[in-house]
C-alpha cells in the first residue's frame, strides 16, 4: 500500500507525507479483504504512524465492473434509472447488491453514451468498515485505472490513450477516452518475473538483477547484450498482451458511437523504467510509447524538483492520481 499527500506551493503541487507499507499476508486476496480484523489493525497502524485522517482510496480493478452504455435521449433526465434497468444484463450482480456510478463520454442526436462503473455492495462495505474501524475517513473510492489516468494525462485530453501500469507482480492495462477509463484488464505478470529470470540464468543477486534491468535492460549491444536474450521472452509476453487488448478495444470502440483511436501508450509503474523498454515496444507495436512523468499535473521541473526520486515516484502514480482529485476534477 502506498499513499502520498500533495501540498500546494507557489511552485506547484509538491509531495508532503508519503510512504509505502506491505499489507500483511492473509489480509487480502485478489483485491478482496478476507481478514477484516487484521486489515483494520494494519490501517490503524498506518493511521497512527503517519497521522492519517482523510483519504481517497483506489480499489483494485479486479473488483470493479465497467461497461459502456447508450442511454436513449428520452431517458436523459433519469440516467441512473435507465442504467438500473439493464445493469444485470451487463454484470453478474443484482441491482440490489451493487453500488455504481457513471460518467458521460459523449452525446449524440439519439443517445447519451455513458461509462458505468460498478462494484459489489459487500466489497464496498468491507472497505468502508475497515477504514472506519481504523479511524480513517474515506473521502472517495475509485478504481485505480481512473486515478492513474488523472495523474498521467492532460486534464483536457479528449482523445484515446492506453495506460500500462507495469508493477512488481501484475500489470494493469487501462484505455482512457475523453478523460474516462473505458476498459481495464489485469495481467498476472510483473517485473519480478524478469528479476527471477536474471537471478536464475545469470546467477546474480536480486539487487544486481534490479540494477541490470533498470540500467541496461534491453540493450542488444555492448557488455550487457546477454540481458536482451535473457529477458526478451518475458517482454514479448507483455508486448503480445498489450497488442491483444489494443486490437480488442479497436474492434469494439465504435459500438455505440465513433470514438478516437488510441494514439499513445503511456507506461508507468515500478518496472516501466527498464532501460530501452519504451523504445522496444514502440518499434515492435508500431505505436507511440512513452514513459510517463508522474508529476506532469503537479509541478513543472522548471520550477521545482520533487523530493521523491523519479524511479520511486513511478510506483506512486495511482496515489498521486488520487491526491490530485482535490485539484483536478474529471
Amino acid at each position: 500500500m502506498r499513499f502520498i499527500q500533495l501540498k500546494e506551493s507557489a511552485r506547484g503541487l509538491l509531495p508532503g507525507n508519503y510512504a509505502e507499507e506491505a499489507i500483511p499476508d492473509g489480509c487480502m486476496l485478489g483485491g478482496r479483504i478476507i481478514d477484516q480484523d487484521r486489515f483494520a489493525q494494519f490501517l490503524t497502524h498506518i493511521r497512527k504512524k503517519y497521522n492519517l485522517r482523510y483519504v481517497r482510496v483506489a480499489i483494485p480493478e479486479s473488483q470493479v465492473y465497467s461497461f459502456t452504455l447508450a442511454v436513449d435521449i428520452v431517458a436523459v433526465d433519469d440516467i441512473r434509472g435507465a442504467i438500473e434497468l439493464v445493469l444485470e444484463d451487463n454484470i453478474p450482480l443484482k441491482v440490489s447488491e451493487t453500488v455504481f456510478d457513471y460518467q458521460v463520454l459523449l452525446n449524440t442526436d439519439k443517445a447519451v453514451i455513458v461509462q458505468v462503473v460498478a462494484i459489489a455492495d459487500s466489497v464496498a462495505q468491507s472497505y468502508l468498515s475497515a477504514f472506519a474501524t481504523a479511524g480513517i475517513i474515506p473521502v472517495s473510492f475509485e478504481f485505480d485505472g481512473q486515478a492513474i489516468a488523472r495523474a498521467v494525462l492532460p486534464p483536457q485530453n479528449i482523445g484515446s490513450s492506453m495506460i500500462v501500469d507495469f508493477g512488481s507482480n501484475r500489470t494493469g492495462i487501462t484505455v482512457v477516452t475523453n478523460g474516462t477509463a473505458v476498459y481495464t484488464a489485469t495481467l498476472e505478470f510483473g517485473g519480478t518475473a524478469l528479476v527471477s529470470t536474471l537471478v536464475k540464468e545469470l546467477g546474480v543477486s536480486v539487487a544486481e538483477a534490479h540494477r541490470l534491468l533498470h540500467e541496461h535492460g534491453l540493450s542488444a549491444t555492448g557488455a550487457h547484450k546477454e540481458l536482451f536474450t535473457t529477458i526478451i521472452g518475458g517482454i514479448s509476453i507483455l508486448k503480445d498482451e498489450i497488442n491483444r487488448r489494443f486490437i480488442y478495444w479497436h474492434e469494439k470502440k465504435d459500438q455505440f458511437a465513433p470514438m478516437p483511436p488510441i494514439d499513445t501508450i503511456y507506461f508507468c509503474g515500478g518496472y516501466s523504467t527498464i532501460a530501452g523498454l519504451a523504445d522496444y515496444l514502440s518499434a515492435t507495436l508500431k505505436l507511440k510509447v512513452v514513459t510517463v512523468n508522474p508529476w506532469r499535473n503537479c509541478v513543472s521541473f522548471d520550477t521545482a524538483i520533487p523530493t521523491l526520486p523519479h524511479d520511486e515516484a513511478m510506483s506512486y502514480v495511482t496515489a498521486i492520481g488520487l491526491a490530485l482529485a482535490d485539484y483536478l476534477y474529471d
